[in-house]
């Protein structure tokens, strides 16, 4: 049952940080176009926006969400005794 608490725990807190991530990439992407800051036309506003941030708050929630669900998975597969 533990397994399940901290899987759902994990899986909560990936997908707060990643929403975190997005919602904070869209508002920068504001201050791209708007103060002239300038952004990378190969990539667009909003990716400009998501590297400007940095990849270590996505690695983050991408890691605790594929672990999260792997205790979930364990927890449910083992056999009650």
């Amino acid at each position: 049952m533990k397994k399940l608490y901290v899987g759902l725990t994990l899986l909560l807190f990936s997908a707060i940080i990643y929403g975190s991530d997005l919602i904070s990439a869209a508002i920068y992407s504001q201050v791209l176009v708007k103060e002239g800051v300038g952004w990378n036309s190969d990539y667009g506003i909003f990716k400009t926006a998501l590297m400007e941030i940095g990849t270590i708050p996505i690695t983050i929630a991408v890691i605790s969400g594929i672990l999260g669900i792997v205790l979930i998975i364990l927890s449910l597969k083992r056999k009650p005794t």
